[in-house]
């Protein structure tokens, strides 16, 4: 009796990214429940850091928010690809820079009510200037912030994207001077 049972699982709908499921749940009580779930491939992002200790934050249109937001660089996994890979690509991607150094900082699940996205989070440093090489549905722009500006904008609200405070708060919290 206390034990959740996953009796069955609909696909509702399969978008180009995510799947919509509907799961049929028998929960402890033996009462059955209809809960909707969101699969999601993954993603992993990245906090680029400078030489002087400052972080790059790429500002782009979102469309879940009809808003330009400011971000840690971030993308989808792709299919056998590793966090890791995805980040190296993604942070020259996004920002015109490579990383010399990739270190694993912490994975979030980004809406555990209803998603089963896993978002592995790195910290590049040891940043050389590229080029960027955006999607063509990508319109970035690169801004390169103090610690202490990125933190303030947090508490503002000017920064509202759950992997990136997840992200910046950890990495403040561990950083040793």
């Amino acid at each position: 009796m206390n034990d959740y049972k996953k009796i069955k699982q609909n696909l509702v709908h399969q978008g180009k990214v995510v799947g919509f499921y509907e799961d049929i749940i028998t929960l402890p009580n033996g009462n059955t429940v209809t809960w909707d779930l969101v699969k999601h491939p993954g993603a992993a992002a990245i906090i680029p850091v400078t030489e002087e200790g400052n972080i790059l934050l790429v500002r782009q249109y979102r469309n879940a928010l009809d808003a330009m937001t400011y971000e840690i660089p971030a993308g989808g996994i792709e299919k056998g690809e590793s966090g890791y890979d995805c980040v190296k690509r993604e942070i020259e991607e996004e920002t015109g820079c490579r990383a010399e150094k990739i270190e694993h900082l912490i994975t979030i699940v980004t809406a555990i009510g209803f998603c089963d996205e896993k978002i592995p989070i790195f910290v590049g440093t040891g940043l050389q200037k590229t080029e960027q090489n955006l999607d063509e549905d990508e319109f970035i722009d690169v801004y390169e912030m103090t610690p202490e500006k990125v933190k303030d904008m947090i508490f503002k609200g000017e920064i509202v994207d759950a992997k990136t405070i997840s992200g910046i708060m950890t990495y403040l919290n561990m950083k040793r001077p």
